[in-house]
């Protein structure tokens, strides 16, 4: 029966043989149930000084038809009398699905008393109620027992072995199914449930997934259990196609109606793969159909889904959610609605939603617009965006800043450092004023092409305006003074950026060092030395080229320290220090001409 599964393989299960049983118990009730606190109590309590079974009295029956004014039927309660097998069965089940297995040995014992020959319900019981403690020498003990009673043994008694294993490796398991096929008895679907449930439950998935097509050769519909615990076996391993494959798969074969529960990890897996069809598809059943709104983390995980992929409506429907859950929109959920338009080339819609932004009272940052930024890859996607801008324009509508910003660092991604100047100089046409990103945007497009002399316009610009300037505009011109023969001003503006409490990073050291060791000067040793200082590891290939200039002798320690960058042809004089001291009210004209 199974065996195209598993490949036949020896027996795993070290356990005595039946015939190793046999020898020492005949049958299994006669011998190891011994009667019990249960069996006395019981005993006691039905006992009768005449008769075995008690049988109401003719008076006692006739008093009740004069009372009640019925007849009794009297042949029926003679039978429930009678039929005293099924009223242990009954017991014995209960027993069983409580977990009760000294009281199921305490029912089995009175049996035995009574003389009441067990029949397969008994046996089924039985193993049950040690399956629930997972006791499984036990449960086989039973069924060794009932094959020795000459009973065949039906599905619920293999079911209740499989059960009976959960606390024993998986080969524990293939010694119950080649009983089953030895003896010929077919699975159901309750078997398969406790096969796949278990291999589920230890991450097997490629074989769960194996017993649930054979479950289509025996004709077997799965039950909602079986079909759950496989589709979040599948979707927590990272395949949610798959697991919406088996969803679909699943719907064909039952009438029944799907919960949520099944979409949900499906939904959660497509997010984390960015797969968009899946997060459509989970997200249309658990928003528009169950009318179930996932939580924060799971709309963002479909925000970033719906971006990547392009999908404005999925974008706009997850924040349209977030509000329902009393959640205030920030930032980062418009961001990724603005990425949805962009890769839909849809940027008229992507500028409104800047708008809707700033009515919220939320401000864009730079990095908002950074999918605007990487769509504009074209001069004819620059024009186009300009024309949208000029509509605007025309149309009485402020034009966003951010907008601008965008322009602009197109332009000098581009290498169009000049187009950029021409949107510098228009911003007053459109109402507004260079801010620090701006001037940083265009001074990198001047350390693109060395452009030292455009760096200093702009930041005599930045002073009249009184722009105040950032970590990134110290860091962007001291990589212009470094694209100079003549890059003394780059150890100046080092100072200075320290000096106003920002902390260089590794980048602008590891650029002065290679300056220096390219040009032969020696305070490469100094810029090394004082990288290290302030916190930076020396990357490989830097400490190759320190190596290779000091003649490959000696390690970083052998670097010689210096107690500063400045040498005496750029030491501060005394104008300078008094520039510090007074905020730049005094000595400026000490300092150079392009002094930020």
């Amino acid at each position: 029966m199974f065996t195209y599964i598993w490949p036949h393989r020896e027996k795993f299960v070290e356990r005595p043989s039946l015939g190793e049983w046999s020898a020492h118990a005949s049958v299994f009730l006669s011998n190891i149930l011994k009667t019990c606190p249960y069996a006395n109590r019981w005993q006691r309590r039905h006992a009768s000084t005449t008769q075995e079974e008690f049988i109401p009295s003719p008076h006692l029956v006739a008093s009740r038809e004069r009372i009640h004014g019925f007849t009794g039927d009297t042949d029926a309660q003679q039978a429930s009398t009678r039929t005293t097998i099924a009223r242990f069965n009954t017991w014995l089940t209960e027993a069983a699905e409580n977990g009760q297995y000294p009281k199921a040995l305490d029912l089995a014992a009175q049996m035995k008393a009574r003389k009441i020959q067990p029949d397969v319900t008994t046996y089924v019981a039985l193993i049950n109620a040690a399956a629930y403690h997972r006791m499984w020498l036990d449960a086989w003990a039973i069924f060794d027992d009932m094959m020795a009673a000459g009973l065949q043994p039906n599905t619920a008694v293999f079911n209740g072995l499989i059960k009976a294993q959960n606390a024993c490796t998986s080969d524990y398991i293939w010694e119950v199914l080649r009983k089953m096929d030895e003896l010929d008895v077919k699975p159901d679907a309750t078997t398969f449930q406790l096969i796949i449930v278990r291999l589920t439950s230890n991450d097997n998935m490629e074989l769960a997934i194996q017993f649930y097509q054979t479950m289509k050769t025996y004709k077997i519909v799965p039950n909602m259990l079986t079909a759950l615990a496989l589709i979040h076996c599948v979707a927590q391993a990272g395949y949610p196609k798959l697991a919406i494959d088996l969803i679909t798969d699943f719907e064909a074969y039952t009438l029944r109606q799907l919960d949520y529960t099944f979409f949900m990890p499906c939904l959660i897996a497509s997010a984390e793969a960015f797969y968009l069809d899946g997060v459509i598809t989970c997200w249309k059943q658990i928003v528009h159909v169950f009318n179930i709104h996932p939580g924060e983390g799971v709309c963002l995980a479909a925000l970033d889904t719906a971006a990547r992929g392009g999908h404005p409506d999925l974008a706009a429907d997850v924040l349209r959610v977030l509000k329902t859950l009393g959640i205030d929109w920030q930032e980062y959920h418009f961001a990724p609605l603005i990425e949805a338009f962009c890769r839909q080339m849809q940027l008229r819609e992507a500028i409104r939603v800047l708008d809707m932004m700033r009515d919220e009272g939320i401000e864009p940052i730079p990095e908002t617009a950074s999918a605007l930024l990487e769509a504009l890859t074209s001069t004819e996607a620059i024009d186009s965006l300009w024309g949208i801008a000029d509509e605007m324009l025309k149309e009485g509508k402020k034009v966003d800043i951010i907008i601008l910003q965008v322009l602009i660092s197109a332009s000098v991604k581009l290498g169009d450092l000049q187009r950029a100047i021409g949107a510098y100089k228009s911003l007053a046409e459109y109402g507004a004023t260079a801010d620090v990103t701006i001037f940083n945007s265009l001074l990198q497009g001047c350390v693109a092409a060395s452009h030292r002399d455009l760096g200093n316009l702009l930041l005599d610009d930045m002073k009249a305006i009184q722009v105040k300037p950032d970590e990134k505009t110290y860091e962007t011109f001291i990589f212009l003074c470094l694209t100079q023969e003549d890059y003394e001003d780059a150890f100046f503006y080092l100072e200075e950026m320290k000096s106003a409490g920002f902390h260089p990073e590794y980048n602008v050291y590891a650029r002065i060092v290679r300056k220096c060791i390219s040009t032969n000067d020696f305070r490469y040793k100094v810029a090394f030395q004082e990288m290290q200082e302030m916190g930076h590891m020396p990357r490989s290939d830097l400490k190759k080229m320190v190596q290779s200039k000091e003649g490959g002798k000696g390690s970083d320690d052998q670097v010689q320290p210096a107690l500063s960058l400045q040498t005496e042809s750029t030491s501060m004089d005394g104008a300078a220090l008094r520039f510090f001291e007074t905020g730049g009210t005094e000595g400026a004209a000490q300092l150079p001409k392009e002094h930020i």
